[in-house]
């Protein structure tokens, strides 16, 4: 007798151990978005253990193992309904404890509820096993179902799945089934009773079950959810990890930079397929540059990690997706213009200052003229080399309120104050707010009024108006009565032309090209011909405020030198 309760306690003793450790592994991160049903599981099974145990002790604590035993059966009408909501969630159809979820629950425990309230006083165990009875034909029904689908959904899901083995279809669906069924079976056993040996069977099956297979991931469920969204004919590499960082599915390719089939990539770690991304943040949201090593040596690549959520679970995410794009060619092509454009503007003003200082000690004028003018050019060429690169520096930042009407009038005076020959007359509204990038836009101002007064043909007359079109999107119009741009250069100017990297374009035209494309906005011509030019830029790229901050009445600003 007592050799068979202490056996029958240490099985109890040993299964609850190892229930209560698995239950612990999945409940430590709970991040993944299955480790919260499959812990709540395990740990029914672990209080069923622990109830067991305690329901052994009635030969020296009758009450409490009176107690015990009833209260196994909390864990006995549960366990099938949290597996249900496990599975469901296992296999893409939404975590969390929806209404049908919990009406199932609320069913399930109707009957034991029912049994519960015939008690009179201290039940004895002949009145338990008496009140059980009588709810032991409903309850089994409603249990036979609920297991009976969730084993369903799961077989049927993982059975010709790919990415799921046999061994962890046995171990999982084996470790919720043994203690009902060696329960069943071995029913009054001498040493060791049926549910002990079934709650063991489960805690050896579950400890299997999380070292060896992705349990806790939703891995499936990833699958489900991510495939569609995984497009194999991308040409950047896309990994979809789980939370643990270990890949559940790659595309082609990602199988050609890293040489390795997605088969032999899923269930490794993310970093021995990639080296050297375990430097990079995989939060989701996150971007950056990493240098990887793959099949083309060590390569820099640009990395954005994506949440992949689920359809039907409230935007939970599931994984993570991580888009990986070669940027080591674009990088390299950055740092080496932007070491020859510091290199190249440093050398060159240092070297015009030299020739502007010894052109005073030429004496003859036509030549001190000649080389004045040819470094003054380059001299100002340098000067919007150094533009170029603040515009572009601004152009990458946050956007911020800019009113494009002070920008015009300030432009406008700059060019009256630098060419007082020339006449440039302003018209529009007192204010014009908009959010956009404030060195870039006063720089393409500038860039059109320059271009029109230089290429004049004597004294310029350039006309500048801001207003909105229709559609209430700030316009600016730019006239001259010069003799107008030529049309390669005009086509290449507005996109029409073969190819940006021809070389007609000026650097000032250029600035317009950039700018214009930087800031979303459109450029097209009026009048191009001998009797003057007419440029107009709509700035569908910049957003209008409205309200208090709404444009202003129109007013002009002439040249007040003009007649």
């Amino acid at each position: 007798m007592i050799l068979s309760l202490a056996a029958s306690l240490a099985a109890d003793a040993v299964a609850v151990a190892l229930l209560a450790w698995v239950a612990w592994r999945a409940a430590e991160d709970r991040s993944p978005p299955n480790a919260t049903p499959f812990a709540a599981m395990t740990g029914g099974l672990a209080l069923w253990a622990v109830l067991s145990m305690l329901s052994e002790l009635s030969p020296v604590w009758s009450g409490g193992a009176v107690v015990a035993a009833l209260a196994q059966m909390v864990p006995v009408v549960f366990v099938p309904g949290i597996w249900l909501v496990y599975v469901l969630g296992y296999t893409g159809r939404g975590t969390g404890l929806t209404r049908p979820r919990i009406a199932m629950f609320v069913l399930l425990a109707l009957p034991l509820v029912g049994a519960a309230v015939t008690f009179e006083g201290d039940p004895s165990m002949q009145e338990i096993q008496r009140s059980l009875a009588s709810l032991v034909g409903t309850e089994l029904m409603l249990l036979f179902a609920v297991y009976t689908y969730a084993a369903f959904v799961f077989l049927r899901y993982g059975w010709n799945h790919g990415r799921i083995s046999k061994g962890q279809l046995a171990a999982q669906l084996g470790a919720v089934s043994a203690p009902y069924v060696v329960g069943t079976w071995r029913d009054g056993a001498p040493i060791v009773d049926g549910v002990t040996a079934g709650l063991l069977l489960s805690g050896v099956l579950l400890a299997v079950a999380i070292r060896r297979y992705p349990v806790l991931t939703g891995f499936p469920k990833a699958d489900y959810v991510a495939r569609s969204r995984v497009v194999e004919a991308l040409q950047e590499a896309v990994i979809v990890v789980d939370w643990d960082g270990h890949v559940l599915d790659a595309n082609a390719a990602a199988e050609t930079l890293f040489d390795r089939s997605t088969r032999a990539m899923i269930g490794s770690p993310v970093a021995s397929i990639a080296d050297g991304i375990d430097e990079a943040a995989l939060s989701p949201g996150e971007t950056g540059v990493v240098t990887l090593r793959t099949t083309k040596g060590r390569r820099q690549f640009q990395f954005t990690v994506s949440a992949v959520e689920g359809a039907d679970d409230g935007g939970e995410p599931v994984a993570r997706a991580v888009l990986l794009r070669d940027v080591t060619d674009q990088r390299t092509r950055e740092q080496r213009l932007s070491v020859l454009n510091r290199v190249l503007r440093h050398n060159v003003r240092n070297k015009l200052d030299v020739i502007l200082a010894h052109t005073e000690h030429v004496e003859d004028e036509t030549h001190r003229a000649a080389i004045r003018e040819s470094a003054t050019e380059l001299a100002s060429l340098s000067r919007k080399a150094r533009d170029a690169e603040a515009v572009m520096t601004d152009s990458v930042g946050a956007p911020s309120t800019v009113d494009l009407a002070d920008v015009v009038r300030e432009v406008a005076r700059s060019a009256r104050e630098d060419h007082p020959e020339s006449g440039v007359s302003v018209e529009a509204p007192g204010s014009l707010p908009v959010r956009s990038h404030g060195t870039v836009v006063r720089r393409l101002v500038s860039e059109l009024v320059e271009n029109a007064i230089v290429h004049a043909d004597g004294s310029a007359r350039v006309e500048i108006e801001l207003d909105t079109t229709d559609d209430g999107t700030p316009q600016l119009r730019v006239a001259d009565d010069g003799p107008g741009i030529p049309d390669r250069e005009r086509e290449l100017l507005t996109g029409t032309g073969e190819t940006q990297l021809e070389h007609g374009l000026g650097v000032g035209l250029w600035f317009v090209n950039w700018a214009v494309s930087q800031l979303g906005a459109e450029l097209a011509f009026e009048r191009a011909d001998a009797d003057g030019t007419v440029v107009v830029v709509r700035f569908h790229g910049a957003e209008l405020p409205t309200g208090d901050d709404a444009p202003e009445g129109t007013a002009s600003d002439d040249d007040p030198n003009e007649t």
